[in-house]
């Protein structure tokens, strides 16, 4: 089925090609015919013919199943429709309605040449107009209800959707002289409308379709029905902006892999969305006040989903669409791209005295809460080396308060990441219940897996202990759609694919040692936090906390010992 969609060629037990998911010259695409898996070793993409398709088409599971039922004549039985299903229908059938109607309005009709001329001014060519399916709402107050109510359409269905609004003795249409934007949801069905007045007065300037049982503020983006062909084609990359006219403007000069968050703060719900099809994320928000708020927010929203957006600053005050306007070149603007840490870091210090020592505290204390949010190690230890180096304050005392600040947080929410655990332990020790799953039972025996460091490593493992406990067996293939929610398919096709030969024998070996490791270094993690502990009981003069203390310690001293015996044995 996938060498429908990619050319491949037998190499060894699998097949390779050239990924269809980026840009590549050598074959890193693999396919596992025994397995019923691919990998993309180049870009880490993963997953069973269902992912294969919802990526590369760009659809949900429930039509990637109805694609391959059809395509090999296997019947799904249909499933009845619930009540609210059939009301949503009734809605999305209300909305096709009304976009048709203001399309027409814009593209045919002699009060839409008001607003052709408007998009035109602003430089938004009709091919433009017809990909996005911009439409007009005339000025007339009832346009739109009658049109509706000539189409048979139940009008309290249209009020529910806010196309319409009551008043005494009927209703009104809700968009007036507007260019009209319509939002669609991932299957391209029409879930709501943004409005542009044409004729700038005492209205708001931008209006959006309320909250209804089909569209919800904040959960996803304005143009990302076209930009995911894009994004996919640019490998992944993708331009975040504010507004319609930004987004237009960008895509008629051929920068499509672009989405619009709808005039609202970066969501959570909407990162998570993004991720699904791009994996390089880019900010581009207006320069002001609230835009560089919304920059700040948006680069923390990332962070806290472990994954980290660039930021755009755009020169002289200009905001996307301004500066296209003004004759502005792409590829200039690409060029001004910053980290987005690094740009919060700079906006945050901002204002504050650096050659001051309170202003220099101060900054500090801006700095600090954003950066411990940042759950890679690493990164998180370079940054707070860097935010040392810009306020002047030694690096000792950054982290001194860094772990002061984690201390005082909510008990049980975070715990300091120790750099004690042996990831490449967790790692091999997941690979080993992948590659082998006889060896699972001895793992949910020895229950580690709750316990480990890596998140994405500890979700797999999680993952694959339940589908063995209810199944007996495991199958990549049967979790995959649940690894790509989890965000972690990419680790466990990896995995999957880094195949050893091992002598007889040799699994067991290593995953008990794998065990011990991970035992080994949590006890070990576990007895410095006793010894800190007692440290300050011994302090405080606090006698019943220490022999509490002590009492635990003669208890994990032998388990450390017994494991380091066992140890010594085995490489023996």
């Amino acid at each position: 089925m996938i060498s429908d969609y990619v050319a491949l060629k037998k190499a060894g037990t699998n097949y390779k090609g050239l990924c269809p998911f980026h840009q590549e010259k050598t074959p890193s695409f693999t396919v596992s015919q025994d397995k019923q898996l691919f990998h993309c070793f180049g870009c880490g993409v993963g997953g069973n013919i269902f992912t294969f398709l919802m990526k590369y088409e760009q659809i949900a599971f429930a039509e990637a199943v109805r694609v391959l039922a059809q395509r090999y004549g296997v019947l799904i039985p249909e499933v009845k429709a619930t009540a609210q299903d059939q009301r949503k229908e009734s809605l999305r059938q209300i909305n096709a309605m009304a976009l048709d109607f203001y399309c027409q309005q814009l593209r045919e009709e002699k009060e839409g040449k008001i607003a052709r001329g408007y998009l035109e001014r602003r430089g938004i060519e009709r091919a433009v107009w017809e990909e996005y399916r911009i439409g007009y709402a005339p000025s007339r107050w009832d346009a739109l209800v009658t049109h509706l109510k000539k189409k048979g359409v139940n009008v309290k269905e249209a009020e529910a959707l806010g196309l319409i609004i009551p008043k005494t003795g009927g209703w009104y249409d809700r968009f007036r002289d507007r260019i009209i934007f319509p939002i669609f949801d991932l299957r391209d069905r029409v879930i709501g409308f943004g409005g542009r007045i044409v004729n700038d007065g005492p209205e708001p300037k931008y209006l959006n379709s309320p909250d209804s049982l089909l569209y919800k503020k904040g959960a996803g983006f304005y143009g990302l029905n076209v930009a995911r062909k894009h994004i996919q084609k640019a490998g992944g990359k993708v331009f975040m902006v504010e507004g319609y006219f930004d987004l237009l403007s960008m895509a008629q000069r051929g920068v499509k892999n672009v989405v619009a968050t709808l005039g609202t703060a970066l969501t959570p719900e909407q990162t998570r969305l993004a991720r699904r099809f791009g994996k390089d994320f880019s900010l581009l928000f207006d320069p002001d006040e609230a835009g560089t708020k919304a920059a700040l927010r948006g680069v923390e929203i990332f962070i806290q989903e472990d994954t980290f957006a660039t930021v755009i600053p755009l020169p002289d005050g200009l905001d996307p669409d301004d500066y296209f306007q003004k004759g502005g070149d792409a590829q200039a603007l690409w060029s001004r791209t910053i980290p987005g840490v690094e740009y919060s870091m700079e906006r945050l210090m901002a204002g504050y005295d650096l050659g001051a020592v309170e202003g220099r505290a101060k900054a500090v204390e801006a700095v600090l809460p954003f950066l411990l949010q940042i759950k890679d190690v690493v990164r998180r230890d370079l940054y707070l080396k860097r935010l040392a180096e810009k306020t002047g304050v030694g690096e000792g005392k950054i982290h001194d308060v860094a772990l002061t600040l984690r201390k005082g947080r909510k008990e049980g929410t975070e715990q300091a990441p120790s750099a004690g655990i042996n990831v490449s332990a967790e790692k091999k020790l997941v690979q080993m219940m992948i590659q082998h799953p006889e060896l699972i039972p001895l793992v949910i025996k020895e229950g580690v897996v709750a316990g480990l460091e890596g998140q994405a490593l500890r979700s797999i493992g999680e993952l694959v202990i339940h589908t063995f406990q209810r199944h007996g067996d495991l199958s990549l293939d049967r979790i995959a759609v649940q690894l790509e929610e989890r965000g972690v398919s990419e680790t466990a096709f990896a995995l999957a694919f880094q195949e050893e030969e091992l002598e007889e024998g040799m699994a067991e070996r290593i995953t008990a040692d794998c065990l011990r490791n991970i035992k080994m270094k949590t006890l070990k993690r576990q007895m410095e936090g006793l010894k800190k502990r007692i440290k300050e009981a011994e302090a405080q003069g606090d006698e019943a906390l220490l022999n509490a203390l002590f009492l635990s310690m003669n208890t994990l001293s032998p388990q450390i010992r017994k494991l380091q015996r066992e140890g010594l044995k085995e490489s023996s």
